[in-house]
């Protein structure tokens, strides 16, 4: 191989590692330029600026600089200073453009910078660059471009004024953005009142999308705002009618507002419609109250509701207007309720005098309309102190007379108007009808001679003859029930006065009044012109009853056979009482001495009546001719039965000592002796006593056991001392505390007294007197121990109150099962149809409790049949509960129907509890609208019974929370908690009120 050798001279290797040295530290200066331009590409803005400002700094010292990179890098440097917002960004940008003017970036460096602020929504640095952008190049299309970028800037940043200079310039170009700049431009205007300016910028740009849908409303307002009120009306009403996708709410209003101040309401309130129906979101409740407005004056009252509750609540004047013009409308509708709660908003509010004057006096006319007197009456006064010049003063005084006789504290009504200084004939009228109704509620409280204070002051103002004929007829009966000695000429006066029905009932009464005298022939009399006279079916129940006294009287007179016809009538006409007419047959023909037919009359009885309240009379009365015909075994079986049926009759001791009689006639001794001693034992003060004393010692002598007579007759006078000794003195004392009303003593000495003496006569009568004592100091448990000693002995006058007590006491508290006991033990004990229709009452309410509904509708359906006059009200109570009991089964129609006959049957208590649960079956079927009529029915038609009431508008609230109407339930429950003075329905209504959710 050949070699080559290479000979290098000093001054050539000194070249060639110079230029070696120059081509690696280009390559160093270039990558910073790389680098820089790779992070800023990534935004790495402070990275890529120290790059670039290292390449500027080591390309200056280059040999060979590449001046185009180090101008680059000196532009990129600077965008980098501005987006990380360095100090000298401005500097920097600043000295490029002055150190490389001809450089292409130099051209656009402003414009680049503002374009690209303004898409970071930096508006404040965008103005900035555009406008020295702008103020750098020439006009062209790419300037108007700059130009709307900058007043789209200026109009983000609110400065309205350059804004529209920049926008008004634009608009003119044939730049792209002309039209949106007109837009722009007629916005600001718009907002500057400049209107005619906004106006023509607006029609330029009407057609032109998305402009379109929104340009008309903007024309409609600047119509509006320029009053040209018929350009408005022929420019909007064709885009109303067809608007072809364009939003057309504002239309709709200004039309409405400009057709509303036209007072042309049906068509402002049709467009009024539509704007609410397009509108989404808060409506200005002028607006609102406007709409309303014009709903109200074209008569469209439910709409006008739906609309004013919406503003119906402020605390201002535009709400009280509204409150008030809701409640008007709602009157209209018949929504009480709504009418109510609006009214009642609007009276509490000062803000316009006359709308609060008339507010509160339509409030009155609701409350009325709703049947609550009492709050009416409250507001009346309120509203004639409030108001005593007021343009409703003298109705309010009209109103306030009428109403006064519909209120439960008649008292203090008829004290108001004695108060009065003068009257008009409708006071005097309510006074009238006040008095005489006041005098009816003490006559059925048994008040008798307050009822007849009033009845006498009923006669004072003779303006209705209704009420005179009425109250004569009354005080004649309240006077008749006190004995009072003027009594026959009163029902003389109502003879003369009165009506058909009224003198026909005086008959009757007077037949009474001359029965109690035992005058039997002027009672018979008068019992024989009273059935002459009565045929209509209302007075059935005292036409049955007077056959049966009419016969009584021939019967007591002995005119057997007239009375015998007329039991026999009655046996054959009367609905009730047959047991009874029976029996008395067979009382006659044994005093006819027709013995074989009596002894069959009581037999049938005893088969036909075996639970008639005669029972024990009946077998009395059948062993009594079975001793007088010496059928003795014949009379121990009768004897025995009655005993063994009814073992606490009155009828006992006499049926004992008969019975005693006749074993000792059929030779049984001992059983006579049984007999004798348990009379002596138990019945020691009854008339029997003394005969079974002589009885039982005849017997001892007859059979040899004389000397057992000694210790029997000590026991008894033990128990039964003589009126002069110790223990008589001591029990008199104690029973005398009783009638002093001392009862706390009373009751400590009767205890004495029995636990000393258990085995005295007087031991049954001191426990009822205990009890009594613990019932009247309202110690109702304490006193059913002593009760119910006196039902087991079953033999005193006492048994058939102390079952009535203990039942009560029972029922009182819950106990239905021994309340259903004591109650049979009434009907058992009593002969009084009053006391049975009590206790049937009683016994249908126990039963409905337990759930028996079966027995309970069974004792209803007695005390409508057979207890009809007895207990005032029975008959409507038997019905509602027997649709309460339908209403426990499920049984929605069958209660319904029944509810509806109670409410037809009288406007009591009873009708009120039937239409509250009317109420209830429609609020469970989720009736509301239907549930809230009947309520708003019940407070107009049972006002006067509060309970119902309360609970009524309870129910109505909870209809409107089932509709969801929370205006109206929140009204209706801070009604109830403002106006209710029960705490506990209070209580229930501010808990229903926190269940509404807040609007």
């Amino acid at each position: 191989m050949k070699k080559i050798i290479l000979i290098l001279f000093p001054g050539l290797l000194a070249a060639l590692s110079t230029f070696s040295q120059n081509t690696l530290s280009y390559t160093e200066v270039e990558s910073h330029y790389n680098n820089g331009v790779e992070l800023y590409e990534k935004k790495a803005y402070s990275a890529a600026r120290k790059e670039f400002r290292t390449y500027v700094e080591q390309s200056s010292s280059s040999l060979n600089p590449n001046k185009f990179n180090i101008a680059n890098a000196e532009y990129y440097s600077a965008v980098c200073a501005l987006n990380t917002g360095s100090m000298d960004a401005d500097i920097e940008v600043h000295r490029f453009v002055l150190n490389h003017s001809e450089h292409p970036k130099a051209k656009i460096i402003y414009s680049d910078l503002g374009d690209n602020f303004f898409e970071k929504g930096n508006y404040e640095k965008a103005i900035e660059y555009l406008t020295k952008a702008i103020e750098h190049r020439q006009d062209d299309l790419s300037v108007y471009e700059l130009r709307y970028k900058l007043g789209v800037a200026y109009y983000q940043t609110k400065d309205y004024v350059n804004a529209l200079k920049e926008f008004n310039y634009v608009k003119k170009t044939v730049a792209e953005n002309a039209i949106n700049a007109a837009y722009y431009a007629a916005v600001i205007n718009f907002q500057n009142d400049n209107f005619d300016a906004a106006l023509t910028d607006l029609q330029r740009v009407e057609n032109v999308n998305p402009y379109k849908l929104e340009v008309p409303n903007w024309i409609a307002q600047i119509l509006f705002k320029q009053e040209k009120y018929d350009e408005l009306l022929a420019y909007a009403e064709p885009i109303i009618s067809n608007p072809q996708g364009r939003k057309i709410d504002d239309i709709c209003l200004v039309t409405a507002e400009v057709l509303f101040f036209r007072n042309d309401f049906r068509k402002a309130a049709d467009y009024y419609d539509r704007f609410r129906e397009l509108r989404r979101g808060n409506i200005d409740p002028q607006v609102t109250f406007r709409h309303g407005f014009s709903l109200y004056k074209t008569e469209q009252y439910r709409k006008v509701v739906e609309v004013l509750k919406k503003i119906a609540d402020r605390e201002d004047a535009l709400g009280q207007q509204a409150a008030y013009y809701l409640g008007i409308s709602a009157l209209n509708t018949g929504d009480l309720n709504s009418a109510m709660a609006a009214f009642d908003f609007a009276r509490k509010n000062n803000f316009d005098i006359e709308i609060q004057e008339e507010a509160a006096y339509n409030y009155i006319k609701v409350q009325l309309e709703q049947g609550n007197n009492e709050a009416a009456i409250n507001s009346l006064k309120d509203y004639v102190s409030n108001y005593p010049s007021g343009k409703y003063i003298d109705e309010s005084n009209e109103l306030l007379s009428d109403i006064l006789f519909e209120t439960n504290d008649y008292k203090q009504a008829i004290t108001y108007i004695e108060g009065l200084s003068r009257t008009t004939s409708k006071i005097d009228e309510a006074y009238q009808k006040l008095c005489y109704a006041q005098a009816v509620i003490d006559y059925n409280a048994e008040q008798f001679d307050e009822a007849i204070k009033y009845f006498d002051k009923a006669l004072t103002k003779p303006s209705d003859r209704d009420l005179i004929q009425k109250s004569l007829f009354w005080k004649a009966e309240a006077a008749f029930a006190t004995d009072k000695p003027n009594v026959e000429s009163l029902y003389r006066e109502v003879m003369q006065k009165g009506n058909p029905v009224q003198r026909n009932k005086s008959l009757y009464s007077l037949g009474y009044l001359h029965y109690n005298k035992r005058d039997f022939s002027g009672a018979l009399t008068y019992f024989k012109d009273f059935l002459d006279a009565s045929r209509d079916v209302e007075s059935q129940q005292s036409r049955e009853d007077a056959l049966l006294r009419l016969a009584d009287c021939h019967l007591i007179q002995k005119s057997f056979s007239r009375a015998l016809g007329y039991y026999e009538q009655a046996l054959r006409e009367n609905r009730t009482d047959k047991d009874y007419a029976l029996f008395q047959k067979g009382v006659t023909l044994d005093l006819m001495g027709r013995t074989s037919q009596a002894n069959q009359t009581f037999e049938e009885f005893a088969r036909v009546y075996e639970n008639s309240r005669l029972i024990d009379d009946a077998l009395f009365q059948k062993g009594s001719l079975q001793m007088n015909d010496r059928n003795y075994q014949g009379a121990i079986a009768s004897f025995t039965e009655m005993l063994r049926k009814k073992p606490r009759s009155k009828l006992v001791p006499d049926a004992l000592l008969k019975r005693a009689l006749a074993y000792g006639n059929t030779e049984n001794y001992d059983a006579a002796v049984d007999d004798y001693k348990t009379i002596i034992n138990r019945f020691g003060q009854h008339k029997t006593a003394n005969e079974a004393l002589i009885g039982l010692r005849d017997i001892l002598n007859l059979t040899g056991r004389s000397e057992d007579f000694a210790d029997v007759a000590d026991e008894y006078q033990k128990n039964n001392p003589g009126s002069g000794s110790a223990i008589a003195l001591q029990y008199e004392a104690a029973r005398n505390l009783f009638y002093n009303q001392r009862y706390d003593a009373a009751i400590s000495s009767l205890k004495r007294f029995v636990d000393n003496n258990p085995s005295n006569s007087n031991v049954i009568e001191a426990k009822f007197l205990i009890a009594e004592s613990y019932y009247f100091t309202e110690k109702a448990k304490e006193a059913l121990p002593f009760y119910k000693d006196v039902i087991r002995d079953g033999q005193s006058q006492y048994v058939t109150k102390a079952a009535f007590r203990a039942a009560d006491t029972q029922f009182n508290d819950k106990n239905y099962r021994d309340a259903v006991t004591d109650y049979q033990n009434v009907l058992s004990s009593s002969q009084s149809k009053r006391d049975q229709v009590s206790a049937w009452e009683g016994l249908f309410e126990s039963y409905y409790h337990l759930g028996d509904y079966e027995n309970s509708i069974k004792y209803c359906r007695q005390a409508i049949t057979e207890g009809g006059g007895m207990v005032i009200g029975i008959e409507n109570k038997a019905e509602l509960f027997i649709g309460k009991c339908h209403l426990k089964r499920r049984d929605f129609t069958q209660a319904r129907q029944q509810f509806e006959k109670v409410i037809a049957m009288d406007k009591d208590v009873n009708g009120a509890e039937a239409k509250y649960r009317i109420g209830e079956i429609l609020y469970e079927s989720g009736k509301y609208e239907e549930s809230i009529k009947t309520m708003q029915e019940l407070a107009q038609d049972f006002g006067d019974y509060i309970e119902w009431y309360e609970k009524a508008f309870l129910l109505i609230a909870d209809n409107y929370i089932g509709q969801k109407d929370h205006f109206m339930a929140k009204a209706t429950l801070n009604s109830i908690i403002e106006n209710s003075g029960n705490p506990e329905t209070v209580d229930t209504a501010k808990a229903k009120l926190k269940t509404i959710p807040k609007d």
